[in-house]
């Protein structure tokens, strides 16, 4: 039975209950609320027997107690921040069939909690009391930990008070006082400490791979710890249910030294600073993490033929993913964790490939399996055995259902494995890299800086030498989409803040070093519009410098008048974030020959200096 069963029940009953006499209707009353009680009891003991359905379903009731009970934070600015977070950290967590969601809560309570089904709710007094980004990811990161390895399930199965609760609130869904019992019991479940020391570490982790710094757990621990953890009279609700204590602080210490990850005191608090939303389905599609260690990235596994992690110059990041086929009889083929998906769902997936000789034939494709993760077959919607450039060439394509076989998502699909291919009759090597698989409805935020990230390599190389940071004999290419200071300008990929990659910026004595994005046009803007812009920075030393956006001619020539000029000054070693806005707002003379805008950095940087730019965004 599902929803739509209550629907139509309900249908009935309305149109029974006007047709039929005063006493037939009650009748028919008390037999559709005996069958819906029923079924809450049947859905109570599947949820507690394990099955995902029903907890989602268990978790939609109490869900809906917690939002009847309790004010929403409206406000855009802290939506946007805490939403951001959570979507850069809940694809790094398995799909359980869960939709991970979060509801941000009114209130000063310093609190967080996950109920079953993949719901997460944090209070706005935990965002005012996290002091950055990386904080915030730390306490999300927990908490969805808490939700994909069911952690409330096995605590309730061992409560049999609180199995007494469900029966009597399946009786009765209005009864608040029982139901606001069952609600406080999931909000206020003491995890084992074994549970609580598998969300500190797994989240931990899951927040570093998704691009924060796992520092940020360290000092989070340290503020419950020095702020709470000598039974103050105002320990809150978090607290009671995730005890601080210095063994937590050290144990979040301790997993620095294995991510090999300094400990840094300096977190990023952006607020509206904009971090772009990347709704990835496929895990570590850069291709990034587990390379070092397993010599074969996380996530991805192989049954024909061989796959290395490979640091071949990458599109994206440090690494790609290398196929070889060792023979043109057997093709090698390599493939994704599940992904949950739906054939009324058009999906989209990008990346790039390129081949050793021009002569290999790539593949990208599915493996379709139902719901009960049964092997159905195979589809191949892009690069059905196509030879590949030696140079890396962007490739795209379209999962959606459809009647062909050989293409589309067939109607009992329920989960899909990605195939990259190398061959059949292709000996040799095809690597990989920066594949994202999206809704193809999904909206990412814009961002006028389309290289703000820094994650694509350019044409250009910057040739080694001490100011570079580089061994002799290295060069390194620039990123693309910039401009600027000929030879001081690189892509870092062993420095960066957000992804993969940074910009750094070298000096030379007396000179500045300057730095430009590609112009945009006024004709993409709108007249009075408020541009936002943010940027993350590092020094290797002190360094003053500016960001200036400045208005320019036909010709692109900067006019007088700067729309931000903004000031900042790096410190040794740690990375900063800092924004800005500014009216979009031209007088008659700016209006008759300004036709871009440009977004520009200059800074004074000693030979022996460097500087590092990260997670530029404009809009």
């Amino acid at each position: 039975m599902n929803d739509s069963f209550f629907k139509r029940c309900f249908l009935f009953l309305l149109l029974s209950l006007v047709l039929a006499p005063n006493a037939d209707a009650k009748n028919i009353l008390k037999d559709i609320l005996k069958i819906y009680t029923t079924y809450q009891e049947v859905n109570i003991m599947m949820f507690l027997a394990g099955d995902v359905k029903a907890e989602k379903r268990f978790g939609q009731e109490a869900k809906w107690f917690i939002n009847l009970t309790n004010k929403h934070v409206k406000n855009p600015q802290t939506l946007r921040w805490a939403n951001s977070i959570f979507n850069r950290v809940k694809p790094q967590f398995r799909d359980r069939g869960f939709d991970y969601d979060l509801t941000v809560l009114e209130g000063g309570t310093v609190n967080a909690f996950a109920i079953p089904g993949g719901n997460i709710f944090i209070y706005k007094g935990m965002l005012d009391f996290v002091g950055s980004d990386d904080e915030l990811a730390a306490v999300l990161a927990h908490e969805l930990t808490h939700a994909e390895r069911r952690h409330s399930l096995k605590q309730l199965r061992a409560n049999a008070a609180f199995q007494v609760l469900l029966q009597k609130a399946v009786k009765s869904k209005r009864d608040r006082d029982t139901w606001g019992q069952i609600v406080g019991a999931l909000t206020m479940l003491q995890f084992s400490r074994q549970d609580e020391d598998e969300a500190d570490d797994i989240g931990q982790t899951k927040m570093f791979a998704a691009g924060f710094n796992p520092s940020g757990q360290v000092v989070l621990w340290e503020k419950f710890t020095a702020k709470f953890g000598k039974g103050d009279k105002g320990i809150l609700q978090y607290l009671a249910t995730h005890p601080p204590s210095q063994d937590r602080v050290e144990n979040a210490r301790r997993n620095l030294a294995k991510f090999k990850v300094p400990e840094t005191r300096s977190m990023n608090l952006s607020f509206n600073i904009l971090s772009d939303i990347r709704e990835n389905m496929l895990q570590n599609g850069s291709f990034e993490t587990g390379a070092g260690s397993k010599g074969m990235p996380d996530n991805w596994s192989f049954k024909e033929g061989k796959a290395v992690s490979s640091d071949l110059p990458s599109i994206t990041g440090r690494h790609c993913l290398q196929v070889i086929a060792e023979s043109n009889l057997r093709p090698a083929r390599v493939f994704s964790d599940f992904i949950a998906v739906r054939p009324d769902r058009k999906l989209s997936l990008t990346g790039w490939v390129r081949s050793e000789s021009g002569t290999q034939r790539a593949g990208i494709g599915a493996e379709l399996y139902d719901a009960k993760k049964r092997l159905h077959g195979y589809i191949w919607p892009v690069l059905p055995q196509k030879m590949v450039s030696t140079s890396w060439s962007k490739v795209q394509c379209v999962f959606e259902g459809g009647k062909d076989p050989a293409r589309n998502l067939w109607l009992n699909t329920a989960f899909m494995r990605v195939i990259l291919q190398n061959g059949p009759m292709s000996q040799g090597s095809v690597w990989f890299d920066d594949l994202s698989l999206v809704h193809s409805d999904s909206v990412t935020p814009q961002n006028f800086l389309t290289a703000g990230d820094f994650e694509l390599a350019g044409s250009g190389a910057v040739q080694s030498g001490v100011a570079n940071g580089l061994p002799d004999g290295v060069s390194e290419e620039a990123p693309e989409g910039v401009i600027g200071s000929v030879g001081r300008l690189a892509r870092d990929t062993q420095r960066f803040k957000t992804g993969y990659s940074s910009l750094r910026m070298s000096g030379a004595d007396g000179q500045n070093t300057e730095m430009e994005f590609a112009p945009i046009q006024l004709a993409d803007l709108k007249e009075g519009q408020e541009l936002q812009g943010t940027f993350h920075y590092c020094g290797s030393g002190e360094i003053k410098a500016r960001c200036i956006v400045e208005l320019l001619d036909e010709a692109g020539n900067p006019l007088t008048r700067h729309l931000v000029e903004k000031e900042f000054t790096t410190k040794p070693d740690e990375w900063q974030a800092t924004g800005f806005k500014a009216p979009l707002n031209l007088d008659a003379n700016e209006k008759a020959v300004a036709r871009a805008i440009s977004v520009k950095f200059i800074a004074a940087i000693a030979s022996n200096q460097l500087l590092w730019l990260d997670g530029c965004i404009l809009r």
